[in-house]
């Protein structure tokens, strides 16, 4: 009888223990559960879009990082690619007053550039443009100096890089800005404008058209290298499509 008692005992305090185990995972069960299907909700919700989340939603009122047009803007999105064989970069801002989107491509060149800002006519007047730079020439193209406002800081930049070829470029697709500064090229589009794989498409064609068809205003020996011409352009980086 005694032994038959403990072995009783022992029967109810395994069962015990079994109920308490299963009470634990179920509770565990109903906290976890919803979180975990939010979680994988949010995974299956959330664009496929690259973001460098320390610059997510960042206010700046820096317009040499946006491009101009507004007093602040928010970064939102941003995208690696490749742009005539260098690294390059499409970020979207947003107007921190009126909400207005554009996106910008920033192209890192092989060397310096000299400074050289192009604002659109349609975009004078709002915040920053034309750019505060202290030599304002014109071309002598009734075309282009009707559609742009040059800005530089050496008489002579415009009429090395703006040769008709680049010209061309900047007139049959319009951009907002174009900036030469430090070893960056950088468009920015009109307001409107997402991040978007069309966005990105014919922001990097802009840029490789335009340096295909100026001479090389690169600074950097890779250029100058191996008897190359004055007047050829810059030759693509050596980035292809495997770096996207």
């Amino acid at each position: 009888m005694l032994l038959a008692g403990i072995e009783l005992d022992r029967a109810i305090e395994g069962a015990l223990g079994i109920l308490l185990v299963a009470v634990a995972v179920a509770f565990a069960g109903v906290v976890l559960a919803p979180r975990w299907r939010a979680t994988r909700a949010a995974k299956q919700l959330a664009p496929p879009e690259p973001a460098l989340a320390r610059f997510a939603d960042v206010e700046t009122t820096d317009p040499a990082v946006f491009g101009g047009g507004a007093v602040a803007a928010r970064t939102r999105r941003r995208r690696d690619c490749v742009v005539y064989g260098y690294p390059a970069a499409v970020e979207e801002f947003r107007d921190a007053s009126s909400g207005a989107s554009w996106c910008t491509l920033s192209v890192s060149l092989p060397g310096r550039v000299p400074f050289l800002v192009v604002d659109h006519w349609q975009a004078v007047g709002q915040p920053g443009v034309p750019h505060d730079a202290p030599l304002r020439p014109r071309l002598g193209d009734p075309t282009f100096d009707s559609a742009y406002v040059i800005g530089v800081r050496e008489s002579d930049v415009p009429a090395r890089v703006l040769g008709p070829g680049a010209r061309a470029v900047l007139l049959e697709s319009p951009v907002q800005r174009l900036v030469l500064q430090g070893s960056i090229v950088m468009v920015r589009t009109f307001d409107g404008a997402e991040l978007d794989d069309a966005a990105v498409t014919w922001l990097g064609a802009v840029v490789a058209r335009f340096l295909a068809s100026t001479p090389s205003f690169v600074q950097s020996s890779m250029v100058v290298s191996g008897g190359r011409r004055r007047d050829a352009p810059l030759p693509e980086g050596l980035y292809g499509p495997a770096a996207d």
